[in-house]
């Protein structure tokens, strides 16, 4: 009985037997197979009317009770979303934006991929400045490793868009990192990347946000790509889900991908250059939190 509860709850617990949504494409379906129906009996000869009607009846329950079994176990296992938004083809799905940390610049050419730092743009990756494990922590270390850090570094001194009069103010008084402060969802791009400066941190290096923050990143996000993503794809992964603070309580990881969207319709920013798109990385550890199925059908993202 427990195996039977722990596999009912990994296959079915997405989306409920009663959903709305559900039923209303289930609905569309049981439309088209009862128009089916009705055009076969209407064509069906004499002879084959005599069949047994409540066999018919049986079998037709049971073919869309089936449909129905299938429809909600195929909605709760989606793990792939194609929508278009402000005419832009979107695309969510299962990756590791790391993968693409591997690949050379010339292999990455006609895409950029975003990275979320701090609003310091620190490259210390000490475990207290910067974490290891975090997307910011592995890009700055792979920097280092190419033995880039001094290019990234004079690119973000020099860099006119996010040094622009009234984008930053002096830290003077911080002792270790860099200190210049950057307004969240400032933008500076090296080699393919967009370094997204996503989190603050507070006197103790502690990044966090506030959910009024995370809208307000977004909406300066499209505004400032629009700039630098000269009709290029655009890899992003599910920025806040990892080890982000929130202040007030931390959105679901479901409730950061809907913002994300809705963030990017009302901004009005596109990419609709040749076959040119949005991709967004949901990491492996994530799609079990994730309702796909409700994404790809919620009308306010269409």
């Amino acid at each position: 009985m427990e195996k039977l509860k722990e596999w009912f709850k990994i296959n079915f617990s997405k989306v409920y037997i009663l959903d709305g949504v559900l039923w209303r494409n289930y609905l569309s379906v049981l439309g088209i197979v009862s128009s089916i129906v009705t055009l076969i009996s209407f064509l069906g000869t004499a002879q084959n009317m005599e069949i047994n009607v409540i066999y018919i009846v049986i079998v037709f329950i049971a073919i869309l009770v089936l449909i129905f079994i299938y429809m909600w176990w195929r909605a709760n296992q989606q793990k792939y979303v194609r929508l278009r938004i402000n005419n832009t083809e979107i695309r969510i799905q299962e990756g590791n934006i790391f993968e693409l940390l591997e690949m050379e610049s010339k292999d990455r050419r006609g895409e950029i991929s975003i990275i979320g730092v701090n609003d310091y743009y620190d490259t210390i990756v000490d475990d207290r400045i910067i974490a290891k494990k975090t997307l910011h922590g592995q890009y700055i270390e792979r920097i280092i490793n190419a033995g880039k850090l001094e290019q990234l570094e004079q690119v973000i001194e020099t860099d006119e868009m996010i040094n622009r009069e009234g984008n930053y103010a002096e830290d003077t008084e911080r002792t270790r990192g860099r200190k210049r402060r950057y307004s969240i969802g400032s933008l500076v791009e090296f080699e393919a990347y967009v370094l997204a400066a996503f989190t603050k941190f507070d006197e103790n290096n502690r990044a966090f946000l506030t959910a009024e923050e995370y809208i307000e990143f977004w909406m300066r996000f499209w505004n400032n790509i629009d700039e630098v993503y000269a009709g290029r794809t655009i890899n992003i992964p599910l920025m806040g889900a990892g080890i982000t603070r929130f202040k007030n309580g931390k959105p679901s990881k479901q409730e950061l991908l809907e913002i994300m969207l809705w963030s990017l319709r009302i901004s009005g920013f596109h990419n609709t250059y040749a076959d040119k798109q949005i991709n967004i990385i949901i990491y492996k550890t994530d799609i079990n939190d994730i309702d796909f199925y409700h994404i790809q059908h919620n009308r306010s993202f269409g």
